[in-house]
């Protein structure tokens, strides 16, 4: 990507709400953490399983927080 096309992105993304501004920075938030699985490898293991038979339900998770 060269700088008339980066420019032209950024330009591009100030046109968007804020909510929508949010949206695309939580994704690049997670790209990015995505690609340095050294810095939370817990959380990285849970962004990449999408398996919602997987995920602790909120009961279990209160219960562990609780002792």
């Amino acid at each position: 990507m060269d700088l008339d096309q980066l420019e032209e992105l950024k330009s591009s993304l100030r046109k968007l709400s804020h909510s929508e501004q949010d949206h695309i920075a939580s994704f690049l938030l997670m790209e990015r953490m995505k690609r340095n699985k050294l810095v939370m490898p817990a959380i990285h293991q849970r962004i990449e399983d999408a398996d919602p038979e997987n995920w602790p339900t909120w009961e279990k998770t209160k219960e562990k927080l609780s002792d």
